[in-house]
C-alpha cells in the first residue's frame, strides 16, 4: 500500500487515510456518548458547612447555633460536617479534665483541698497523666479506642467515691492530640432533626490499628442513611500507611464512600479509591486562610465554576467575613448561600443528595482508535520525509499499541497512547493546512485546522473516558511534554521538507532587533510552559482574572486565553506571511501550534464535562477568529504605512 502513495496519487491516498481516521472516530464517539449520559444523570450537589466554624460564628454574633442552623437550612445548606473529636476536643467541651502530675501538685499548692486531687497526688508519679471524667459523662468508647492506640497496660482506672479518673502513662500534650473515638452526638441529633445530611471527618494517627478503625467507624453506621461520604481530616486517610485495606473493606461492607478533596492529595487516598471503585465524590473546599480574603461574589463564581467545570459535587463552606451588601456577617453568608442555590438551580443542578458516578471502566475499542490515530498521522506526515521501511515499522507499532491496550486496558497504557495523540496530532492540522495545503480562504483554512484538531481531541477524550478519569483518580499524564514535543516534531518535519527558509532563520544576522525578538520568543516559550497544567489563581495576573470573569459571564464557558490571544492570531499571520515572507510565516506557523495543542489538551481534562469542553472549543474559535482578523488588519495597515512612508522618503 505504501508504494502506491507515490507520485500523482498521493493526494487521493491521503484522503483515504483521512477517511479511515474519520471512520475510526465511531468508537470514541460511542465512549463520549456514554460519558455524557453519566454526567447528565449526576446533578445532585451538597453544600456542606464546617460545624466548628459556623458554631464559632454563632457565638461571635451572639445568636443560638440552633437558630443559625435553621436559617442556613432555609437558605440552601444541605449538609453539616461532623468531626471526630480528639481528647483536646473532649477537654474543650468540658467532658473531661486532663492534668499532668505537676499540674495536680500546683493545684494543691494553690490551696485546692479537693480530696480527689489530694488522693491522686499522694499515690501518683511524674510519668502519669490523669483524665478526670465529669460526672454523668460516659467516655467508655473513647477509653477503648485509647487502649487500642497506646496499649491496654498503659491505662488504669482510679475510682474515688463517685468520681472516675483514668491514669494514663503518657504526656498530656501527646494525649490531647490522639483521636477521642467519639463525636458530638448532641450536635448530630440536632442536625438530623433539622433534616440535614452529614459528612463525618475521622482523622488518622501513626498508632492506628485495624480494631481501632472498626471502633471509630462503628460510630457512623447508625447514621449511614444520611451520610454521603467520609472527609478525612489532615494529610492522611484513616488507616495510612499499613491498614488502608482494612479501612476500604469496612467502607465497602457498610456501603460508605469517601470524598476526594480537590487540589489535595492525602496520603493513602489512591489505595482507597482503587479499592472503592466508583464510590468517590469530588469535594471543593474553601480553606481557612481564605475566608478573610474572599468576597461573596468571588466565592459564588468559584463554587459555580467548580461544580460546572470539574464534576465537583460537594462544596465545603466556611463562613466568610467580608461584608459587601449585608449589614451583618450572618446575613452576608445567608445571602451567599441563597445566591449559590439560585445559580445552581438555574444551571440544572439539584441541591440535595450528591450521588456517586456510575462505575464505568470505559469503552475498550476506543483504544484501537487512538492507535489508528497515531498511525494515520505518522503516515500523513511521514510520506515525504521518512523511508518506507521506517514508516511501516512506526505504523505497525502504533496499531499494535492500540490493539494491545484494548486487550489489556491498564490505565498506564491508555495514558501513554493518549500522550502519543496529544504529542503528535497537533502538528498534523498545522502541516496539512498551513504548510502543505492549497490556497484557500483564510476562514476556511482556520475551520479545517479546528476540525482536524477536534479529531485528536475526540480520540483522547473517548480513549480516556471512564469513571476513574472523570473523578480524577486517574488523569492524563505528561501535560508539559505534550506542550513541548509538537514544536520539536514540527521543526524536524519543516527542516526535512523545506530546509532553505529554516536555514535562513537560523543564520539570520544577530543585531539588536533580532536579539530582542529571540528574547521575546524565548521568554514567551518559558512563560507558556510554566503556565501549562493546573496553576493556582494566585499565579494569574489580576487583569487576566478580571478578563476571565468577564468572558465567563459573557460566553458562559470561558475560552482558553492562549488560544484566542496567541494561537488563532498566529494562524492568521502565518497564512498571510507564508505567501510573501516564508521565513516569517514559518515562525508564526510554529506559534500557531498553540491552537491545536490547546484544543486537544482541553479534551485531556476528563474531569471536565465533555459538553463544556465542546463549548469552550467553539467559544475559543469564535473569539480567536475575531481577534485574529483584527490583528491581521492591524498588521496589514501597519505594513502599508511603513512601506508608503519608506517609498515617499
Amino acid at each position: 500500500m505504501l508504494k502506491s502513495l507515490r507520485g500523482g496519487r498521493i493526494l487521493k491516498d491521503k484522503r483515504i487515510i483521512i477517511l479511515i481516521l474519520v471512520l475510526s472516530l465511531i468508537f470514541p464517539l460511542v465512549s463520549l456518548g456514554k460519558r455524557i449520559n453519566i454526567e447528565q444523570n449526576n446533578r445532585g450537589v451538597e453544600l456542606v458547612i464546617d460545624s466548628d466554624d459556623f458554631q464559632n460564628l454563632a457565638y461571635q454574633e451572639g445568636v443560638s447555633y440552633y437558630e443559625l442552623l435553621k436559617e442556613l437550612k432555609s437558605a440552601g445548606v444541605t449538609t453539616v460536617s461532623i468531626p471526630f473529636m480528639t481528647w483536646q476536643d473532649l477537654e474543650n467541651k468540658n467532658y473531661v479534665g486532663i492534668f499532668s502530675y505537676r499540674e495536680i501538685g500546683r493545684l494543691i499548692l494553690s490551696g485546692n483541698v479537693d480530696p480527689l486531687i489530694s488522693a491522686l497526688y499522694r499515690q501518683g508519679s511524674p510519668s502519669e497523666t490523669y483524665i478526670i471524667v465529669r460526672p454523668g459523662v460516659d467516655i467508655s468508647s473513647s477509653i477503648d479506642v485509647l487502649k487500642q492506640l497506646i496499649g491496654y497496660g498503659r491505662i488504669s482506672l482510679f475510682g474515688y467515691n463517685s468520681n472516675q479518673v483514668y491514669i494514663v502513662k503518657t504526656t498530656p500534650s501527646y494525649l490531647r492530640g490522639l483521636p477521642g473515638g467519639s463525636i458530638d452526638f448532641s450536635l448530630l441529633e440536632t442536625v438530623k432533626s433539622l433534616g440535614y445530611r452529614v459528612v463525618f471527618r475521622p482523622s488518622n494517627t501513626p498508632y492506628i490499628k485495624p480494631e481501632t478503625i472498626s471502633e471509630i467507624l462503628n460510630i457512623i453506621t447508625p447514621y449511614k442513611d444520611i451520610t454521603t461520604a467520609l472527609v478525612f481530616d489532615g494529610t492522611e486517610v484513616l488507616g495510612y500507611p499499613d491498614y488502608l485495606e482494612d479501612t476500604a473493606n469496612y467502607l465497602k461492607e457498610e456501603d460508605l464512600g469517601i470524598a476526594a478533596v480537590e487540589f489535595s492529595r492525602q496520603k493513602g487516598i489512591d489505595v482507597l479509591t482503587e479499592h472503592l471503585g466508583g464510590r468517590i465524590v469530588r469535594l471543593h473546599s474553601i480553606l481557612p486562610g481564605e475566608v478573610y480574603k474572599l468576597k461573596s461574589e468571588d466565592v459564588l463564581r468559584r463554587v459555580i465554576r467548580a461544580i460546572r467545570e470539574r464534576n465537583i459535587r460537594l462544596i465545603y463552606m466556611r463562613p466568610i467575613y467580608t461584608l459587601t451588601e449585608e449589614d451583618s456577617i450572618i446575613e452576608e453568608n445567608l445571602q451567599l448561600i441563597t445566591s449559590i442555590k439560585a445559580e445552581l438551580e438555574k444551571e440544572g443542578f439539584n441541591l440535595g443528595k450528591a450521588s456517586f458516578f456510575e462505575k464505568w471502566g470505559g469503552f475498550r475499542f476506543a483504544n484501537i482508535s487512538m492507535g489508528i490515530g497515531i498511525a494515520s498521522v505518522i503516515l500523513l506526515m511521514g510520506f515525504d520525509i521518512l523511508p518506507y521501511s521506517v514508516l511501516s515499522i512506526l505504523v505497525v507499532i502504533s496499531l499494535l499499541a492500540g490493539l494491545g491496550t484494548t486487550i489489556l486496558p491498564f490505565a498506564i497504557f491508555r495514558k501513554l497512547l493518549a500522550l502519543g495523540i496529544a504529542s503528535i496530532f497537533p502538528i498534523f492540522p498545522i502541516w496539512l493546512v498551513l504548510f502543505n495545503g492549497r490556497e484557500e480562504k483564510v476562514l476556511y483554512r482556520v475551520i479545517k485546522i479546528v476540525l482536524l484538531s477536534l479529531i485528536g481531541g475526540v480520540l483522547v477524550g473517548g480513549g480516556l473516558s471512564s469513571t476513574d478519569f472523570m473523578l480524577q483518580i486517574n488523569q492524563f499524564m505528561g501535560v508539559k511534554v505534550a506542550h513541548i514535543i509538537p514544536f520539536i516534531l514540527l521543526f524536524i518535519v519543516i527542516y526535512l521538507k523545506d530546509r532553505e527558509p529554516v536555514n535562513n532563520i537560523l543564520i539570520y544576522p544577530l543585531n539588536i532587533l533580532s536579539f530582542l525578538v529571540i528574547l521575546l520568543l524565548a521568554g514567551g516559550a518559558l512563560f507558556y510552559i510554566a503556565r501549562t497544567g493546573n496553576i493556582s489563581s494566585e499565579a494569574v495576573w489580576g487583569f487576566e482574572l478580571k478578563m476571565r470573569s468577564a468572558l465567563e459571564q459573557l460566553m458562559l464557558v470561558r475560552p482558553r486565553t492562549q488560544e484566542f490571544l496567541i494561537g488563532y492570531p498566529a494562524i492568521f499571520l502565518a497564512i498571510e506571511f507564508l505567501k510573501t515572507k516564508r521565513e516569517l510565516g514559518i515562525i508564526f506557523g510554529f506559534v500557531s501550534l498553540i491552537t491545536p495543542i490547546s484544543i486537544i489538551n482541553s479534551f485531556c481534562h476528563i474531569h471536565t464535562p465533555i459538553i463544556l469542553t465542546l463549548f469552550r472549543t467553539f467559544n475559543g474559535f469564535i473569539l480567536g477568529c475575531i481577534v485574529g482578523y483584527l490583528v491581521l488588519l492591524i498588521v496589514r495597515e501597519l505594513l502599508k504605512f511603513i512601506f508608503s512612508h519608506t517609498f515617499s522618503t
